[in-house]
C-alpha cells in the first residue's frame, strides 16, 4: 500500500512533534507499506528515517493563506496522487482534498474551529477581518471533513464538539488518542534546565509548555504568580517555553495585557522563558519541575499533559472537559478564569509533597494504560489497511 501523508501545516508545536514521532515509527515499521510525507522545510530537518519505506518531500505551502493552501490540496496534491499511484491519503491537519481520487483520512486537530467557548469569549473580541478569516477557514475545514472517507480526532471531547458542529454521517468520525514515546520521558538527561540550575536556588519550580496564543491563557498564570508574590511567597519560579512577545505577527486580544503583566515587578522576577527547545530537550523541563501547569482554555488533545504524566509530574490544569478526559485523577483542576483560585491550588500543591507524588504515580499508570505511542500508530495503520481493503472491495 502506498500512502501519502499531507503534513504541510506541521510547522511547530504539537503538530511538528507528532510528525517527527510518526515518521520515525513508520520508518521502523515492517508492514511493507510505503509512505510519502509532505512537510514544511523546518520540520523535515529533524526527521530521521531509517528505511526506504519513508520519503520526505518539502513544501512551504503550509505558510500560505488558507485559500491558497486549499487550492493546492485540490490541484497539486491531486496530481501527485496520480503520479505516484497513491492508494490512500492522510491529511494530518484539518484541510483535505474535495472529491479525492482515492480514500482519504482527515485528522481534525484544531479545536478552535469547533469550540463555542472560543467563539464566544475570544473570537467575538477580534477584528471583523480576523472573524472573516476564521469563517473562511471553518468553511474549508467543513468541506474537507464532508469529503473525507473517515475523520479522525484524538479525544472524545473533540469528537463531541465536531459531531455537534458538523453532523457527519454515521461511522465517519472516529477517535484515536495520541500517545508519546514513553522511554524518551523516562530517561531524561535533564540538559534542558542546566541554564536555570542555581539561578534561583532552592525554589518550587512550575512549568508551562505551550506556544503563545490567546486560548493558551497565560493571563491567569501571570495573575496567579502576582497573587502569590504579593502574599510574600517568593520561593517560586514559573518556567515557560513562550511569552507574550512570541508570534508577534499573529493577531491577539490578550497580548498587550500579558506583556504588561509579564513586566510587572510582582511577576517578572518569578518567571523565566527558556524559548524554543528541541523535542529531545523537552523531557529535561519536566524532570526538573515540581508541578506542571496547564491553564489552556481549549485543546483537541493536549500533548504536554501526557508528557507531564509520562514524566511522573503532578499537574494543575484548567477545569475543562478535555483536560479531565486526558488526566483523570492524575491532576488537580482550577477555574481557568480565576487567578486567585489558581494561586490557591498552586499553594496547596506546593505544600503537599505526598499529594504531588500520588498525582505523579497516577499519571504514570494512566499513560501506560491509554497513551503509548506504538499503540496509537498501530491503530492508525490498521485503519489505513481497513479503509484500503474496503475501497478495493467496492471498486
Amino acid at each position: 500500500m502506498k500512502i501519502l501523508i499531507n503534513a504541510v501545516s506541521a510547522k511547530s508545536g504539537g503538530a511538528a512533534t507528532y510528525l517527527g514521532n510518526l515518521a520515525r515509527s513508520l520508518s521502523e515499521s515492517e508492514r511493507g507499506h510505503h509512505y510519502l510525507l509532505l512537510v514544511p522545510p523546518q520540520s523535515s530537518r529533524p526527521i530521521v528515517t531509517y528505511s526506504e519505506s519513508v520519503t520526505v518531500l518539502e513544501t512551504t505551502i503550509g505558510s500560505a493563506p488558507a485559500w491558497r493552501r486549499f487550492l493546492w490540496d485540490q490541484l497539486s496534491v491531486r496530481q501527485l496522487v496520480k503520479k505516484e499511484g497513491i492508494d490512500i491519503i492522510v491529511s494530518s491537519s484539518d484541510f483535505g482534498m474535495v472529491w479525492p481520487p482515492c480514500p482519504q483520512l482527515l485528522l481534525l486537530r484544531n479545536a478552535l474551529f469547533f469550540s463555542q467557548l472560543y467563539r464566544r469569549r475570544i473570537l467575538a473580541r477580534h477584528s471583523w477581518r480576523e472573524r472573516l478569516m476564521y469563517l473562511l477557514r471553518k468553511l474549508l475545514i467543513t468541506v474537507s471533513a464532508k469529503s473525507a472517507t473517515r475523520v479522525l480526532v484524538a479525544s472524545q471531547s473533540m469528537m463531541r464538539e465536531v459531531q455537534e458542529d458538523l453532523s457527519l454521517s454515521e461511522g465517519k468520525l472516529h477517535v484515536n488518542p495520541f500517545g508519546i514515546p514513553w522511554k524518551q520521558f523516562q530517561s531524561s538527561d535533564r540538559r534542558a534546565m542546566k541554564q536555570l540550575n542555581g539561578a534561583r536556588g532552592d525554589v518550587f519550580r512550575m512549568l508551562y509548555v505551550a506556544e503563545y496564543g490567546d486560548y493558551k491563557n497565560f493571563t491567569v498564570l501571570y495573575r496567579a504568580i502576582k497573587v502569590l508574590s504579593q502574599q510574600g511567597i517568593n520561593d517560586i519560579l514559573l518556567v515557560t517555553t513562550a511569552d507574550p512577545w512570541q508570534n508577534s505577527a499573529t493577531a491577539s486580544i490578550s497580548r498587550h495585557d500579558d506583556q504588561r503583566l509579564a513586566a510587572d515587578p510582582f511577576v517578572a522576577p518569578f518567571v523565566t522563558n527558556v524559548g524554543y527547545l528541541s523535542y529531545e530537550e523537552v523531557p529535561g523541563l519536566y524532570a526538573e519541575s515540581d508541578l506542571v501547569l496547564f491553564p489552556s482554555l481549549l485543546e483537541s488533545f493536549g500533548h504536554p499533559l501526557v508528557e507531564a504524566m509520562a514524566s511522573g509530574r503532578p499537574i494543575l490544569a484548567a477545569d475543562t472537559a478535555i483536560n479531565r478526559e486526558i488526566c483523570g485523577e492524575a491532576a488537580h483542576y482550577a477555574d481557568p478564569f480565576d487567578a486567585e483560585g489558581f494561586a490557591k491550588q498552586i499553594q496547596a500543591l506546593r505544600g503537599n509533597a505526598a499529594l504531588r507524588d500520588r498525582l505523579g504515580a497516577e499519571g504514570l499508570r494512566r499513560v501506560e494504560q491509554y497513551f503509548m505511542w506504538h499503540d496509537y500508530v498501530e491503530r492508525l495503520v490498521r485503519m489505513l489497511e481497513e479503509v484500503n481493503e474496503h475501497a478495493k472491495q467496492h471498486d
